[in-house]
């Protein structure tokens, strides 16, 4: 009997384990954490329209982007590719050109990491310049990286 419940208890452990790192599991992982992104992004932009360079909002909003720029490296494994059959934003190019990619990601954190330090300065046209050059570095990997949303 307890052989029986060892083997059902290590089979249902093994499901749970390969259905956490599903293919739709780090699909919506990668989803999920680009949201969380774009609305840091988003807030950072409001704030800086508005002249409101000092608010801890702003820092806030910069961590954020820090954190999620460091979770990318782990949002693109092979089984979430386009051989997984999701549909996904994507492009094959991703799996196809690692290096390439892999070089944007690293641009994109080296940006964020940049912006993040200059709100912690507080002077508006330092946070100005790097939150342009952050938007840059989104859209040179979306540009090369990203099927369009049309």
């Amino acid at each position: 009997m307890r052989l029986v419940f060892t083997t059902i208890t290590v089979f249902i452990a093994t499901a749970a384990v390969a259905l956490a790192a599903s293919p739709t599991a780090e699909t919506r992982t990668r989803i999920a954490g680009y949201r969380a992104l774009g609305a840091a992004f988003k807030s950072a932009n409001d704030l800086i329209r508005r002249r409101d360079h000092t608010s801890p909002k702003l820092r806030e909003a910069a961590a954020t982007i820090v954190s999620s720029a460091k979770s990318q490296y782990r949002w693109y494994p092979s089984s979430s590719g386009p051989k997984s059959g999701l549909k996904t934003a994507a492009k094959a190019e991703i799996w196809s050109n690692p290096g390439e990619f892999r070089k944007l990601q690293d641009r994109f954190l080296t940006q964020a990491q940049a912006f993040q330090a200059a709100t912690a300065s507080n002077d508006p046209a330092r946070i100005r310049t790097e939150v342009r050059k952050l938007g840059a570095s989104c859209k040179a990997c979306h540009d090369r990286f990203r099927n369009s949303d049309d």
